[in-house]
């Protein structure tokens, strides 16, 4: 399966498709947030922030895989 990666330009700069996948994967993770603090997320594992990191990246490559 071939890919046509389109850039986006912003003022004759192009950004990059992963800068855009980046940041869409922060706003998910922006949003899934307080559910996740509903949940008593950060209980479950002995280093809560290592556990967000990870979830932000299956999130990054879950986009990216998919888009």
């Amino acid at each position: 399966m071939m890919h046509s990666f389109s850039e986006l330009t912003i003022d004759g700069v192009l950004v990059a498709p992963f800068a855009i996948y980046a940041v869409g994967a922060f706003a998910i993770f922006a949003v899934l947030r307080p559910f996740l603090r509903l949940v008593a997320f950060d209980r479950a594992f002995s280093h809560p922030p290592v556990a967000e990191l990870s979830l932000y990246v299956l999130i990054l490559a879950l986009l990216i895989v998919l888009f």
